[in-house]
Formats: C-alpha cells, sequence, structure tokens
C-alpha cells in the first residue's frame, strides 16, 4: 500500500499542477470547420468545450499543448506529450480501494489525442463513428489555433520552462484569437470560393501519415504565434482563414481515411 501511496501523492501534485487553459476557435468557427470538411451534424463538435467543464484538470489538456516558442513538432515529439495511467487512493484513508486514473501530460496532449481518437474511430459505424468524429472534428480545429501551440500564463511549457512576458500575452489575448472569425462567418460566396483555393488535398493511411500532418499544421502554428508576439498583435482574419483552411484539409483526410 505504500507504493501506491507514493503513486497516488505523484498523481495528485500533478493534477493540482494543470490549470485549465483557454478555448479554442469558438464554436461558429468550429462548426464552420466541420461544415466545410463534410461532417453530418457540425453543430455536436463544439460538445468538447462542454463536457470539459466536468473535470477542466483532467479533460483540458485534450485541447492545447504549450510547446515551447522554439519547438519544432515532430512524430517523435508527440509520442513524448500523451496521457499514462497510475493509482490513485484517497490520501488519509489507508484503507481506501485504489483506482485507476489517466492523466495527461502537463503541457497539453492536443496532438497525442487525435492520434488516439483517429485509432479507436477506425471501424467503428453509427453513433460510435459520430461520437468520436466530433472529438477528433473540434481537436483537429483546437491544432490551427496558434495559441493552442503556444506558452500560456505562467505555466511551464512542454521543455520545462517558463516564459512569462509570451505567456502572459498570450493568456491576455487567447479569447481575442478564438473570436477572431466570428463577425465573419459563414463566409459570403465570393469569400467562400477564395477560401475553397486554401484548402489542400491531405492523404492519411496510418497513423504515423496522420502524426506527420499534425505536426505541419503545428509548427505552422507556432511560426504564427511567434510572429503576432514578436509584432504584438492579434491574428488578421486571413491569416486565420489560413489556419482552419488546414484543420479543414486535414478533417476531409481523416474522414476519408476512418469511413
Amino acid at each position: 500500500m505504500g507504493n501506491v501511496l507514493n503513486k497516488a501523492t505523484v498523481i495528485i501534485l500533478t493534477v493540482f499542477a494543470l490549470f485549465s487553459n483557454a478555448f479554442g476557435w469558438s464554436c461558429p468557427a468550429h462548426i464552420y470547420i466541420a461544415l466545410e470538411a463534410g461532417t453530418k451534424n457540425p453543430e455536436s463538435v463544439c460538445f468538447p468545450d462542454l463536457s470539459r467543464e466536468e473535470n477542466s484538470s483532467l479533460l483540458g489538456p485534450f485541447h492545447w499543448h504549450d510547446a515551447a516558442p522554439n519547438t519544432v513538432v515532430t512524430p517523435d515529439y508527440i509520442d513524448q506529450y500523451q496521457i499514462t495511467e497510475g493509482m490513485y487512493v484517497k490520501l488519509g484513508v489507508p484503507e481506501s480501494k485504489p483506482i485507476k486514473l489517466r492523466v495527461p501530460d502537463p503541457s497539453g496532449v492536443l496532438y497525442w489525442k487525435i492520434i488516439d481518437l483517429y485509432q479507436k474511430m477506425k471501424g467503428k459505424t453509427g453513433w460510435q463513428y459520430d461520437y468520436y468524429l466530433a472529438n477528433i472534428a473540434h481537436y483537429v480545429g483546437d491544432l490551427s489555433q496558434p495559441l493552442h501551440n503556444f506558452p500560456y500564463g505562467s505555466e511551464p511549457a512542454s521543455d520545462g520552462k517558463s516564459y512569462p512576458e509570451i505567456g502572459v500575452w498570450a493568456k491576455e489575448h487567447h479569447w481575442q484569437f478564438d473570436s477572431a472569425l466570428d463577425s465573419y462567418l459563414p463566409l459570403g460566396s465570393k469569400e467562400k470560393e477564395t477560401f475553397q483555393t486554401l484548402i489542400t488535398p491531405v492523404e492519411i493511411t496510418s497513423p504515423d501519415d496522420l502524426k506527420r500532418e499534425i505536426a505541419k499544421i503545428a509548427n505552422a502554428s507556432i511560426r504564427l504565434a511567434n510572429k503576432c508576439y514578436s509584432e504584438k498583435r492579434i491574428i488578421t482574419k486571413d491569416e486565420a482563414l489560413r489556419q482552419i483552411a488546414m484543420s479543414v484539409s486535414l478533417l476531409r483526410a481523416i474522414i476519408k481515411s476512418t469511413k
């Protein structure tokens, strides 16, 4: 039991070290990504932002990864930040029955979670497939929000270091990034034609393919976050449209690969 208590202490400290990060793109933007990717029920992609409130410490990290500003995401990098399982008992009650608890890496597990859902949805049909699709569509949307790939507040980034100046800036402007497209969606016919040209064909036949595509979007998001920070500005409309076009491209490929 002593060994179990030691594991529990580590897990509890980890959980309390997690803070609820800000939301990703607004619900209208998430819906638009899902709609353009061809999902049947685009409104359902907003559900993960509701369910995270049931336990923001454990579910919040599915939505982001606090990459250090100089991070270059690779498939191997994605594998480093995932969910681990340990034992939990109520401290101070030695006779309590231990339970298994799945705890996400404190830096956030957005990249890994997309892979996890992709593997689970393959071979599924009906409501099970729809459930996984709604979740993966949401996280693929979060992937292209630049500040969901960047330091946040005073929390340590993926390299274990804090970037207080960058993190405070990102926290203060997060909602402005999230809602950057709200007043423009849905796009008018002319703008939609232009938007369609931003969507590129993506081919996914395996988790390794998906990791490479996730890395491309993550790196583009990190570069844009750095650019906006260095210029002390928020994301522009055109930049935001290019970002969500990457999510649409990836989501279309995921749907094609799992149907």
